[in-house]
This record gives C-alpha cells, sequence and structure tokens, in this order.
C-alpha cells in the first residue's frame, strides 16, 4: 500500500509511508548511490520505525523488514515491535526532518532524524483551532511552513508554521466532490502548484492543476 516518498539528501535515505489502517513508517537505506549522486533503489535495506514511549510521540528505532518484496506477508506485520500509523499519506523532507500526515487520526508528524524524535505537529482532536481536516498531500516551504492539503473538509491548503499556529492560504469552491492533491514548489519557490483530482464535475477525468504566484509567507 505505497502512498508517497521523501529524500533525507543529507543522508540520501529515503521514507515512505503507508496507505492502510495499520500502516508502517518506512526507511530505505540504499547500497549505492546512482552517477548522479542519487539514491540507487536497485537494492538497499527496508525498515520499519518502532516508537517507544507508550504514547504517539517518543523515540523512533528503526527494525530491518525480514522479507521487503513481501512474498510471505505484508510488510507492514513482518516486525512485531513496530508502530502503526492510521493512513499515511504526504511526506516531506526539510532541514534535517521529515513531515508526513495520517488520514485516519488526521494528525501531522515530525520526525528529527538526528535526534531520532517523533512528535505530532497537528491534532484536530486536541487542536484549539481544528479548522485542518482530512489531511493528504503535504510540501514543506523554504521557511519550514508546512503546508497540508486536504482531502474533503473545507478544500483548503493549511501552512502550520514552525510555532505549530494554522494559516489557511487558499479554498477551492465549487469542487465538492473532490480533493486537493500533489502541492509541489518549483525550483525558485515562487510558485506552488497544485490540483483538483475530480475538478467541479466529480469526474476524475476532469482534473485541473492550479498555479499560484508566491510569496507564500505572510510577515508581520
Amino acid at each position: 500500500q505505497h502512498e508517497a516518498v521523501a529524500e533525507d539528501t543529507v543522508n540520501s535515505h529515503l521514507y515512505l509511508t503507508e496507505d492502510q489502517s495499520s500502516g508502517g513508517l518506512y526507511r530505505f537505506i540504499p547500497d549505492l548511490l546512482t552517477s548522479q549522486g542519487y539514491p540507487d533503489l536497485s537494492s538497499g535495506t527496508l525498515q520499519i520505525a518502532e516508537v517507544s514511549g507508550g504514547g504517539p510521540e517518543g523515540e523512533v528505532t528503526w527494525h530491518t523488514v525480514p522479507d521487503p518484496d513481501a512474498l510471505s506477508e505484508a510488510t507492514s506485520y513482518q516486525v512485531s515491535a513496530s508502530t502503526p500509523f492510521n493512513g499515511g499519506e504526504g511526506i516531506d523532507y526539510y532541514n534535517g526532518a521529515v513531515c508526513f500526515t495520517t488520514k485516519g487520526d488526521c494528525r501531522v508528524w515530525s520526525y528529527d532524524i538526528e535526534t531520532q524524535q517523533l512528535i505530532v505537529l497537528y491534532d484536530d482532536t486536541t487542536s484549539s483551532t481544528p479548522f485542518l481536516t482530512d489531511v493528504d498531500n503535504l510540501v514543506i516551504s523554504p521557511d519550514g511552513d508546512v503546508l497540508v492539503a486536504e482531502d474533503g473538509g473545507n478544500l483548503q491548503i493549511v501552512a502550520i508554521l514552525p510555532d505549530c499556529s494554522l494559516l489557511p492560504l487558499l479554498q477551492l469552491s465549487g469542487h465538492g466532490s473532490s480533493e486537493i492533491t500533489g502541492p509541489a514548489f518549483d525550483p525558485s519557490f515562487q510558485r506552488l502548484y497544485f490540483s483538483s483530482q475530480r475538478g467541479t464535475t466529480g469526474d476524475s477525468s476532469d482534473g485541473i492543476t492550479f498555479e499560484v504566484t508566491g510569496p507564500f509567507r505572510v510577515e508581520a
């Protein structure tokens, strides 16, 4: 149940979410890099995360998945100590951390690679401003703002700022049977792209892609 992947560009590791209620958070460590310096996907070690501490947050331990091709059993069940994540969705890397969403419990997470600590950036059941719902894809801006797209809800892209406050950036009107997908910046970070998967008709053949010109940070 592969969903999304992000590259830790410092260590050349890949982090992968899994779209199922008992899905894992995975790390792939390649044996080699390509001639262009990217992770070589042909061979390496697949690991799954265990979070210690008894709650959703804590220190992460990585366990090697014995059968990464899942020929005998789904990868999420092969390591009994692994921690399930309820419907993993979007993921991105920024400045030593990996952020990802889980739609089943409407949470946005952040994993600090150096300290190996996992924290919850947003949880709609505990937030004082829980207007971000149906979390899905995400992308991180150069300022560290985590832009989260909604699959339903108010069809917004909402920024989680570094102080964990929320800022709605945009909202689609007339797309009630659709979802916002694939937010991504251009290489200069001056343009934001995203799509309405089913457009205004609700038909997947009528998807629409939008371009938004920045800047994207609201200054005081």
